[in-house]
């Protein structure tokens, strides 16, 4: 399986190719000619119900495996107070955020395309995920998978151990016996 990533916000002078819908078009027709194995893409997370559109459309045009949704937020400064510095080193501290502070916009974005998205294309939720109850919103908006970041750089491997008994103790209590009891299934009001 291969991850084609339309949204790095850290290559310096590089727009973020998965906001330009016609330029996804035009680089996954390009692949596609030639490329026959599954293919997941890495998005960037969309703010606008036009971007969730247009996104969509384009996607649903091809045999996509899955998208990760969502890479970090492009262009975050952080200071060190103490240092009197920038945290994030490239592009003179502007840089991709990512952990805590994208959860909500990483799970609007996985709800949204999952409601777009044909069900055949998988989708992997990513942003702010760090415990049993971040991975069960998650898929409660439709991800049939999640991926740990941050929080992974802070606690290393244990982290699954731990994430997945607090995952089974919130279902549980719930009685949900399978992630499909749950999935895509976010009420509204």
């Amino acid at each position: 399986m291969t991850e084609l990533n339309l949204s790095c916000p850290n290559v310096k002078g590089k727009s973020q190719v998965g906001y330009g819908f016609d330029a996804v078009r035009d680089v996954l027709t390009s692949t596609f000619k030639f490329f026959k194995k599954p293919l997941g893409l890495k998005l960037p997370p969309y703010f606008d119900f036009n971007q969730f559109n247009g996104i969509a459309e384009v996607l649903n045009d091809f045999p996509i495996t899955y998208i990760n949704v969502i890479n970090s937020i492009g262009n975050g400064l952080v200071v060190d107070p103490e240092t009197e510095s920038v945290v994030i080193k490239p592009k003179g501290g502007f840089g991709g955020l990512g952990g805590d502070y994208v959860k909500p916009t990483a799970l609007a974005n996985v709800r949204a395309l999952r409601q777009r998205l044909n069900p055949e294309i998988s989708i992997i939720g990513t942003g702010g995920i760090k415990s049993g109850m971040d991975v069960f919103e998650h898929v409660l908006c439709g991800a049939n998978l999640v991926q740990i970041g941050t929080a992974f750089g802070y606690e290393g491997t244990p982290i699954f151990e731990r994430i997945s008994k607090e995952l089974k103790e919130i279902m549980d209590k719930k009685g949900y016996q399978s992630l499909d009891d749950f999935r895509g299934k976010l009420k509204t009001i």
